[in-house]
């Protein structure tokens, strides 16, 4: 196939002690890493740490802001005013590129976390506010954002390059969002199964929804979540399938 794509995964979360050697692992086989801003998970040290691995193995860096909500991982909604919004993307977003010049590695992209990633592709005016974050502190970094989403349309509006996103690990519902964390079929937890959807998502611009019919995607990055059980065995068995399609895997 003569196509290529990104393979992403959000990282520096540092969950367990283990969790920096997993991410190691998952480092050799993806093109991009989201790491996170301190605000759901990580700190100075991880976002640090996790630039340089990421550095010495030509992964592209990208910035993962979130609410500030460590306690749920930042996956719990929050309806914070469109000023607080503002300054709580702006100020994770001018600390991680602050650590990034003290680490000699260039930012490439921004990418929000969790809920506040979900709302802002249901929302004009949160995608909005984020825009306005990001253009104060690097208007040249690409947006990554849902395949097909409002925030895609809000991000190319306010004169960003944007990259579709799509989840191997995620199922899909109506209308081409992803399945709420709170359902049980949310996840996918077999590497087959995700194997299955990236094939559809990358070979046929489609994803199967829980109602069992098809959904038209287009996607130029593909993800999966490092805090998952099995994200290493995910990232290589991933990768083994891009490059059984013939796919080339590289930053956007």
């Amino acid at each position: 196939m003569n196509k290529s794509i990104d393979f992403n995964c959000d990282l520096g979360e540092y969950c367990s002690p283990d969790q920096e050697e997993k991410e190691k692992t998952i480092l050799r086989y993806i093109s991009s890493a989201n790491i996170a801003c301190g605000m759901h998970a990580g700190n100075d040290e991880s976002i640090y740490k996790t630039m340089l691995h990421a550095k010495s193995l030509g992964v592209s860096v990208g910035a993962h802001p979130s609410f500030p909500d460590r306690q749920n991982f930042g996956r719990t909604e929050m309806f914070l005013p469109p000023e607080e919004l503002e300054s709580v993307v702006y100020e994770q977003l001018q600390n991680f590129l602050n650590i990034a010049s003290s680490a000699g590695v260039e930012v490439r992209h921004v990418k929000p976390h969790g809920a506040l990633y979900n709302m802002a592709a249901k929302s004009d005016e949160i995608s909005k506010v984020i825009c306005i974050a990001i253009k104060k502190t690097n208007k040249d970094l690409k947006f990554f954002g849902l395949a097909g989403s409002v925030m895609l349309q809000v991000a190319k509006e306010q004169g960003f390059e944007t990259v579709s996103e799509v989840f191997a690990d995620r199922r899909y519902g109506a209308g081409g969002f992803l399945v709420a964390r709170s359902k049980k079929n949310a996840l996918i937890t077999e590497v087959d199964e995700a194997r299955t959807q990236l094939h559809r998502l990358v070979a046929e611009d489609r994803v199967l929804l829980e109602d069992k019919s098809f959904w038209g995607l287009s996607a130029q990055t593909v993800c999966i979540h490092g805090d998952g059980v099995n994200a290493v065995e995910f990232a290589e068995g991933l990768r083994g399938e891009m490059d059984k399609l013939g796919v080339a895997v590289c930053p956007p």
